[in-house]
């Protein structure tokens, strides 16, 4: 559920046509198959799950979740120094140092 109360499904099972061309994948049709291609091998499919989704989507619907405010392990900024007085400013530098 995020912020807004809405269901969603990140993991997905996805088919991909791409990786077996990048990769110059192939298998050799079967006996008696009907190979498409003049030297009798196949492309395969890659089939493959993915539980997160994408990375953007994942992060997308974390950020819409945690509106900016993240939890502490998760937050990109943990700790912020603040000198209280401008007299304060240069040890308040060293220490963010």
């Amino acid at each position: 559920m995020d912020a807004m109360q809405r269901i969603h499904q990140c993991a997905t099972v996805q088919l991909d046509f791409q990786l077996p061309i990048r990769f110059d994948l192939k298998y050799k049709a079967g006996e008696g198959g009907e190979s498409g291609s003049s030297d009798g091998f196949e492309k395969p499919i890659i089939i493959h799950r993915a539980m997160l989704g994408s990375v953007e989507r994942m992060t997308a619907i974390l950020i819409e979740h945690y509106g900016g405010k993240w939890p502490f392990w998760l937050s990109p900024r943990q700790c912020l120094v603040v000198p209280i007085k401008d007299t304060c400013n240069e040890y308040a530098q060293q220490v963010r140092e």
